[in-house]
């Protein structure tokens, strides 16, 4: 590496964020660390003040703020691959711009861990979750059990685990990146999958960062729903395809649970001809993804989804 390149990399992407994007920047350039870092923004020709107030942090820290400038909107995933290609650090840091980190000594407890755990190719902490007023608020981000996580994890679990403001990894980023990271509708999900695979994950003790919700992303419509389970079963299997198959059986545990469940719940709420032609639709994942064919669960999920009242006279 480089002698002259940063140690970590800040990795942000911000478009429209004019009210929120100064607080990203101070809270990084707070940062107490006795290594080099710097900070790539990736600025997606935003159509407030973003990018002025961008421009006037890379003239005033030439050195630490590397400004990315897009022509035209490229969107959320194309930005984030770009800015993330253009991180030169050992480790790259994770932050929107309409996030902000509050403990100066984040960079350098990470750091620290990292280069003391080389096992470990992910670390993160808790956050506080707030609304678009600044209201403190919870949902976004589950409850956790451990601090400790694996591959298997990523995979297996129902929710992204890993607040974005606070993730830290090892830049062992592919190049280029995959296809399927900027196709993905969870690019977060995409990036922690990429990362994992060679090494554990560790939640550090602490909140270290502030999570802005939007309330464009509070609520979603059953049919937005249906639609992001269906990108996220997509995304699983472009993974196991890349990763060749090394964890075919996770994958296809995954995916068999999946497919379950989208023909449960993603048919719940519809009715007679619009039900059964979304269950027809949804049923090849779960035979391709089924070991063998188990009369009697299907027998069970048919009666389920088409009689449920039957279900209810047998207990």
């Amino acid at each position: 590496m480089d002698s002259a390149a940063p140690i970590v990399s800040v990795c942000t992407i911000t478009y429209n964020h004019e009210k929120f994007i100064r607080q990203a920047i101070e809270g990084v350039l707070s940062q107490e660390c006795n290594f080099k870092f710097e900070m790539v923004i990736g600025e997606d020709c935003s159509k407030d003040g973003t990018r002025k107030i961008v421009e006037e942090y890379a003239a005033k820290y030439p050195g630490i703020i590397v400004p990315l400038y897009e022509e035209k909107n490229i969107g959320a995933k194309l930005n984030a691959t770009k800015t993330l290609t253009n991180c030169r650090g050992k480790y790259i840091a994770f932050l929107e711009g309409d996030d902000y980190w509050t403990d100066p000594l984040k960079l350098q407890k990470q750091f620290d861990f990292m280069e003391a755990n080389p096992g470990y190719t992910i670390c993160f902490t808790r956050v506080v979750e707030i609304d678009e007023h600044g209201v403190e608020t919870t949902g976004r981000f589950p409850q956790l059990t451990k601090n400790d996580f694996t591959f298997e994890d990523v995979v297996m679990s129902e929710n992204c685990f890993i607040p974005t403001p606070t993730l830290f990894f090892t830049n062992t980023l592919p190049k280029p990146m995959p296809a399927f990271y900027a196709e993905a509708m969870s690019g977060d999900i995409a990036l922690h999958l990429l990362i994992s695979d060679s090494g554990n994950i560790k939640c550090l003790p602490g909140t270290t960062a502030v999570y802005r919700e939007h309330p464009g992303g509070i609520t979603k419509t059953e049919t937005q729903k249906r639609e992001s389970y269906r990108e996220l079963f997509k995304l699983y299997e472009n993974v196991n395809k890349y990763l060749n198959f090394r964890y075919d059986k996770l994958f296809r545990t995954r995916l068999l649970q999946m497919s379950k469940i989208r023909l449960i719940f993603g048919s719940r709420d519809l009715k007679g001809l619009e039900k059964l032609k979304y269950v027809l639709k949804n049923s090849g994942d779960y035979f391709k993804y089924s070991d063998k064919r188990n009369v009697r669960e299907i027998l069970y999920y048919t009666v389920l989804l088409f009689f449920p009242s039957l279900l209810k006279l047998k207990k």
